[in-house]
């Protein structure tokens, strides 16, 4: 319930995918999404076909190289960090929603923040020696969200007076996958795909393209950009 229209960010990866197509369903009019990056970059590219299979009012944001690289003094102050991986995140992050402020009416915005962390989808955890240390790293990663990527989110839109809601850090959700046996959540990149549980979950209900529901994990910042030689 929101006298405000509601939005929601659109990479093209699956997980802020799966949050825009489950919001839109449930939307009486039709959802706004917004999606970000430079001329040629592959996040564009598909959060477009999301955007025409789930219906949504569909901002595709193009930035240049230098308007990236200007805003990032702007993102660290208004971040408080100078993490690199977490600026490189946020720079996209602010700039999108700096437009969702000026150009819409938007106030409430959904993202996909979080996946990575609950349902070990970060590919280096494809390395983890055993299913136990897997499991250890996925925990520790959630419990320093709030120094990388909840911050990020944060602190990203609340600059621009937007309200962020990252619905795969809800508490029951979060609670659920841990308990999993992590057993389940080993995967190669090979035979088996990064958050296949996940993935599997939604086989079959014609929320996303196959082509999407089933596709890599990459990196925000590297699918918003062709290149951050500066960084």
């Amino acid at each position: 319930m929101s006298e405000r229209e509601i939005g929601a960010l659109l990479s093209g990866g699956l997980d802020s995918s799966l949050i825009a197509a489950i919001v839109s369903s449930f939307s009486e009019s039709k959802l706004k999404t917004f999606s970000i990056g430079m001329q040629g970059s592959i996040d564009l590219e598909y959060a477009l076909t999301v955007s025409k299979y789930i219906d949504t009012d569909h901002h595709q944001i193009e930035i240049t190289e230098n308007e990236f690289l200007d805003a990032i003094e702007t993102v660290i102050y208004n971040i408080e960090s100078f993490d690199t991986t977490t600026v490189r995140a946020s720079v996209g992050n602010y700039l999108v929603s700096k437009y969702i402020r000026e150009n819409t009416d938007c106030k409430v915005i959904f993202n996909g923040d979080g996946s990575d962390e609950v349902c070990c989808g970060y590919l280096y955890l494809r390395n983890a020696p055993s299913s136990k240390e897997l499991q250890l790293e996925s925990e520790r990663l959630v419990n320093e969200l709030y120094y990388f990527d909840v911050l990020r989110s944060d602190r990203s839109t609340s600059s621009n007076g937007l309200e962020a809601r990252t619905p795969f850090l809800d508490k029951t959700f979060v609670k659920y996958y841990l308990s999993i046996p992590p057993e389940l959540k080993v995967f190669n990149s090979k035979d088996r795909i990064e958050k296949h549980l996940l993935r599997k979950a939604f086989e079959g209900e014609n929320l996303l393209p196959d082509d999407i529901l089933w596709r890599p994990k990459e990196a925000f910042s590297d699918g918003v950009c062709l290149f951050l030689t500066h960084l």
